[in-house]
């Protein structure tokens, strides 16, 4: 996948701190992670689709859209400053990222058990839409016991409307691999012209992303 925007080689060290005080949109999230979240580990249910993991090959009959994300590269800066959001479980700051050559680091550094990188994409045309999230991962999760009973895993994270959030529903998800392109592909209900997509990291170690893409399907 090609980025729209121009490689930025500088290097830097991005260190965010979240409050969930923040916002209502920040208290809505946090429910919505501990409705998915418990204690026992469960996972997103319903009738979601199975997470394909190998590169998504499009049918030649299929229009693809433009990637709806912005900010591909990661540089948060400028008039991307704001692209990405973080979120984490509580505390004191427990995840850095660094962003290089538009590839993004997600390292955990301190004892909160899970952070969220999100977008918030707002477009009329996703209302009944057939849409793909994908991005190349690679990561190096320990399976090490973490604070408050979460999962260990790292990954992809899309939030559709009303359902329940998708966390790295995808294999591999924790332990060591190395570049994989995975995918969501799912339709939006009728209605909704909203979407979170991003990453999640709730064990140790770190999380690799680059070349994330959202973009609407139309198939014949």
């Amino acid at each position: 996948m090609q980025s729209v925007f121009l490689q930025r080689r500088a290097r830097k060290l991005v260190w965010l701190r979240f409050a969930f005080r923040e916002s209502g949109e920040s208290l809505a999230l946090l429910l919505s992670v501990a409705g998915v979240f418990a204690i026992s580990g469960c996972v997103a249910g319903g009738d979601l689709p199975e997470t394909d993991v190998a590169d998504p090959a499009t049918p030649d009959r299929c229009n693809v859209s433009e990637n709806l994300l912005i900010d591909s590269r990661f540089t948060m800066e400028g008039e991307y400053k704001r692209a990405w959001r973080m979120a984490q479980h509580a505390g004191e700051r427990s995840f850095a990222m660094e962003s290089t050559d538009g590839v993004l680091e997600i390292r955990r550094i301190a004892t909160q058990p899970w952070m969220l990188l999100r977008q918030t994409v707002n477009d009329a045309r996703l209302s009944g839409a057939t849409i793909r999230y994908s991005a190349e991962l690679k990561g190096d999760l320990p399976s090490e016991p973490t604070l408050h009973g979460f999962d260990h895993i790292g990954g992809l994270y899309l939030k559709v409307g009303r359902d329940p959030a998708r966390l790295a529903e995808h294999e591999p998800n924790a332990d060591q691999w190395d570049w994989q392109t995975f995918y969501y592909e799912q339709q939006v209900p009728e209605g909704v012209t909203s979407l979170r997509a991003g990453f999640i990291h709730q064990t140790n170690g770190a999380l690799w992303a680059r070349n994330p893409s959202l973009v609407m399907l139309d198939c014949d």
